[in-house]
């Protein structure tokens, strides 16, 4: 009965080494957030952020195409990231921007992270976004009048066929 202790222990100290180790490893998915401005806005705001308050190196940028590279220096080493900028449209918004922001071999917290003093930049340089102008409703389209009987008014409603018998 003794030993069945000792083998518990090397199993549990395997399973908690295993455990640290899955919580420590890099993400490898994309953070991302949408917002209710332009992408003319976004664009220099964004690019402004990376370079000047987070301090990262841009590697290159492409507007048009709605991308910047940059590298991360972290713990003494030196990581690649992306920003993407992706146009979209919302019914209740208006004009979106989707930012999509990965950083490679690093936890997923350090993109959000990024991505959450980005949109704090945004609205303390840009406000609140502005609500899209109210569409007005749609008229539903003019169906043909029916045929009219003889002698039948424009505005009359048609005859009953259970009153004339």
């Amino acid at each position: 009965m003794m030993e069945m202790p000792k083998l518990r222990l090397p199993a549990a100290l395997a399973l908690i080494l295993a455990l640290l180790a899955l919580a420590s490893a890099p993400a490898s998915a994309k953070s991302n957030r949408k917002v209710s401005y332009s992408y003319e806005q976004i664009w220099p705001t964004a690019v402004r952020f990376l370079r000047v308050d987070e301090g990262l190196k841009i590697l290159e940028k492409d507007a048009d195409a709605g991308y910047v590279l940059f590298e991360l220096s972290d713990e003494g080493k030196r990581f690649q990231g992306s920003m993407e900028l992706v146009r979209g449209q919302d019914e209740s918004t208006g004009e979106t921007v989707d930012i999509i922001v990965q950083i490679s071999d690093r936890p997923s917290y350090m993109e959000v992270s990024i991505l959450d003093r980005m949109l704090k930049k945004i609205r303390s340089e840009l406000g609140e976004p502005k609500e899209a102008p109210k569409q007005a409703p749609k008229k539903a389209p003019k169906t043909p009048p029916a045929e009219k009987g003889e002698g039948q008014a424009d505005d009359a409603p048609a005859p009953d066929p259970a009153q004339e018998r």
